[in-house]
């Protein structure tokens, strides 16, 4: 409250009023008591002619007690005293005085032959008590003998004070009462002033809050025009402030939710934002407490290297955490005075393109070698048959043809995945979906598959329903998936096995469940399976015929359909191929 405006004016107004008035009342108790002053003085002047005139020059020096005129200069507190001294200061009349000493700057101008007047001397009244005195002093010299007398008049000041007190109370009290007046009315009038100043401090609070607000005025005057130009004001600043807000919302929003880490840094090194996706992609860095210099070390780059960047220069580093490829690019941002104020990290998980890379490098570097092992057997067969021996010897001629021709077939074979492969990628023609019923597909696929088991004496075993289970899906992929794993169970299983085949059902789902009893695939090798060109055991595997491109050809069909291929494993003790299929509703 003190430093509202309305008691500033008003306590500045009251003292301007106070000073006023304390000046002009000391001047006018000043005036008032010099002419006091001056009054008395002509008194005590007339005083001492009286004196003069009516003892000095009447009687003999001996008979100036017997004078009648002293009855007129009384003893009392605010009377005029009248004295006669000898030349020399000493008093010898009237005899109550005789024996005292005035020792005052009117006597000492008296003596000199000089008419003296002093003001406020100190000195003893007849009672011996010290007062102020007004004293006047004048020599006069006896017209009948020529001897000189000094007359000595004094009045006490205690009259005069307290006039002078009963004035300046009075000036106290009109002062007071002026200034409980004038403050009041000025209380009225800084109200006009201030209170529409407290309306716009009150909606300025508002605005500030949040919550829009305009002030009505009909006064023309400064203070009106004041009062259109902040609703005005308000009115513009609302807009720009909805405008900001939405354009912070929405890059806070594409942030907070861009797969991107973003760390803003500023030059001081201080972290002054970082988005969620920042710790998801660097949850080893403590980034609250990790200052610029210490998250570029972390990342791999010399901050000397990035404190020199030029404008919009970028550093790049890919940084590898575990399993995880992370790629920085750091750049900084300046001020409108080309001045660094800070600097951008970008972080992005390029884990995915890293591992589709190193698959490229490794599918080109499988296919190759599953190429040339097939043409460098085919090269040295075809060889060796130029050579003369289908004429030198026709059995084993057969034998080597028999090989180009198994190998011919395991490179159609390779190139046919390829190219189911290709075609699933590319994805240039949708599959034709028909409502087909899963038993009846799973039934001929096991048909076809017990030729296969029966070379190897085993037997395959099916727990199926009786009633249909439909599904939307193209009958042949489906047959393709099934016999798939049903030939890698039959060809991983010893002889003599038997091998599962379970179905269930629940609300959205079908599964078929397919079990070996074959050597299994050790944990380490599960996350992979599904790789292209990937085997547990490669030298068995190749010798089986397989091409490694079997089980990534049923993880493609199945997510074609929308279903889902699992295995579960355990070294030695045999493998369960899961197909999950979505239920169609009829």
């Amino acid at each position: 409250m003190i430093n509202s405006i309305r008691v500033k004016l008003i306590a500045i107004y009251a003292a301007v009023i106070l000073i006023v008035m304390i000046v002009s009342g000391t001047v006018m108790l000043l005036s008032i008591r010099g002419m006091e002053i001056e009054r008395t003085r002509d008194q005590l002047h007339g005083s001492a002619i009286t004196i003069n005139a009516q003892i000095v020059q009447q009687y003999e020096r001996a008979f100036f007690n017997d004078a009648v005129a002293w009855r007129f200069f009384g003893q009392g507190q605010y009377d005029i005293q009248g004295i006669i001294m000898t030349e020399a200061g000493v008093p010898i009349a009237p005899e109550a005085f005789v024996g005292m000493w005035f020792n005052d700057a009117a006597t000492a101008a008296a003596q000199i032959g000089e008419v003296g007047f002093s003001v406020g001397r100190p000195g003893p009244d007849l009672d011996g008590i010290t007062q102020q005195w007004l004293s006047f002093a004048m020599p006069v010299t006896r017209e009948a003998d020529g001897e000189t007398f000094i007359v000595f008049t004094r009045i006490s000041t205690q009259f005069m004070n307290e006039g002078l007190s009963s004035i300046a109370l009075t000036l106290v009290i009109t002062v007071l009462s002026s200034l409980v007046l004038t403050l009041v009315l000025w209380i009225f009038l800084a109200n006009t002033i201030t209170a529409p100043i407290v309306n716009l401090t009150r909606h300025a609070k508002a605005i500030a809050a949040g919550v829009a607000s305009k002030i009505s005025t009909k006064s023309t005057d400064e203070i009106g025009q004041l009062i259109v130009n902040f609703n005005h004001m308000e009115q513009e600043l609302s807009s720009s402030l909805q405008s900001i807000t939405s354009e912070r919302n929405k890059q806070e929003a594409i942030l907070q939710n861009t797969s991107h880490g973003v760390l803003a840094y500023e030059a001081t090194g201080s972290l002054a934002h970082a988005n969620n996706a920042s710790f998801e992609l660097l949850p080893a860095v403590d980034l609250k407490n990790f200052n610029l210099e210490d998250t570029l070390h972390f990342l791999g780059l010399d901050p000397q290297e990035v404190y020199s960047l030029d404008p919009e220069e970028i550093r790049e580093v890919t940084f590898q955490d575990k399993d995880y490829f992370i790629l920085a690019c750091v750049t900084s941002y300046r001020s409108q005075s080309d001045k660094i104020s800070g600097y951008i990290i970008v972080l992005q998980d390029v884990s995915r393109q890293m591992k589709l890379d190193n698959m490229r490098k490794e599918f080109v570097a499988n296919v190759s070698h599953e190429l040339r092992t097939p043409l460098t057997s085919i090269r040295t067969y075809a060889e060796t048959l130029g050579e003369g021996m289908m004429v030198d010897d026709p059995v084993m001629a057969k034998d080597f043809l028999k090989v180009i021709e198994d190998e011919a077939q395991r490179m159609t074979l390779l190139v046919s995945d390829l190219l189911e492969l290709s075609r699933i990628d590319s994805k240039q023609s949708a599959i034709e979906m028909d409502v087909v019923d899963l038993v009846a597909l799973l039934r001929v696929a096991v048909r076809q598959s017990e030729v296969l088991a029966g070379a190897k004496s085993q037997t395959i075993e099916v727990e199926t329903y009786e009633t249909p289970c439909f599904v939307e899906a193209n009958a042949a992929r489906i047959n393709q998936v099934i016999t798939n794993i049903l030939s890698n169970a039959i060809k991983y299983s010893p002889e003599n096995t038997v091998i599962k085949v379970a179905m269930e059902t629940t609300d959205k789902y079908y599964r078929i469940s397919i079990i070996d009893q074959g050597m299994g695939i050790p944990a380490e090798s599960l996350p992979r399976i599904f790789e292209r060109f990937y085997r547990v055991d490669k030298a068995r595997a190749r010798a089986m015929g397989g091409t490694g491109l079997g089980l990534s050809i049923v993880k493609e069909i199945m997510e074609e359909h929308g279903g889902r291929v699992h295995i579960t494993s355990q070294f030695g003790e045999g493998t369960t191929m899961t197909l999950r299929f979505n239920r169609y509703e009829i």
